[in-house]
């Protein structure tokens, strides 16, 4: 169970199934996607992660009451040093440290990029949360199924796809404290902008994911 899955309509559902399933995933799992676009995933999601404790600083600088801000940080500290696992797997698929450096972010990384800052300059605290957490959550999901395929089909060790499978235990830490966030949120007005949040967050991501796989590789 997904914190999220009591929050949504069907419509946000039909999301997060589109996601879940989204043929880069598919791809993986059954060994068809080429190993240069691995390279581009990584590079791509190498520009989110960067923003990652940008982000998450952000979210507990704009948060006033102190209880949700030591909630946030306890959010925070699973995913301390997970740039560092997401590096090794780019080396794993040919990249290196300088790739990772000179990054430019494709349209659908940038887009989902800025959505997360445009929500936090300009959302209330209940859809700054919803916008990152619904994310995190959605992909914590899909690591379960990528991380053994990534070493069944290419050749991969554990370690290598360590920045997939270490999902799952920061999923467990990390999806508690969302749900005690989010249940603090629970008038009709804020059910309604949580909602809207994770619309859109979803919609972000099936671009971002779409970018991946229909760019021109070099």
């Amino acid at each position: 169970m997904s914190f999220a899955d009591g929050l949504v309509s069907s419509e946000i559902q039909g999301l997060r199934e589109r996601i879940l399933w989204h043929p880069l995933w598919r791809q993986i799992e059954d060994g068809t996607l080429e190993r240069e676009r691995l390279s581009l995933f990584a590079l791509q999601d190498w520009w989110l992660v960067r923003e990652a404790y940008r982000l998450d600083a952000l979210a507990i600088a704009g948060i006033a009451d102190l209880e949700i801000q030591d909630l946030l940080i306890r959010k925070l500290t699973p995913k301390v040093g997970g740039y560092k696992l997401l590096l090794r797997f780019g080396e794993a698929v040919g990249l290196t440290r300088a790739d990772f450096d000179a990054v430019e972010p494709l349209a659908g990384c940038m887009a989902l990029t800025n959505y997360f800052y445009w929500m936090l300059a300009y959302g209330t605290p209940a859809e700054k949360l919803a916008a990152v957490s619904a994310s995190e959550d959605i992909f914590v999901q899909i690591c379960v199924r990528v991380a053994p395929a990534l070493v069944r089909n290419y050749g991969l060790t554990p370690e290598q796809v360590a920045f997939f499978s270490a999902h799952d235990m920061i999923g467990e830490q990390v999806t508690p404290v969302d749900e005690a966030l989010l249940a603090r949120y629970d008038t009709p007005e804020e059910r309604k902008r949580i909602e809207r949040a994770i619309h859109l967050s979803h919609e972000y991501e099936i671009m971002f994911y779409d970018t991946i796989l229909t760019t021109m590789i070099k």
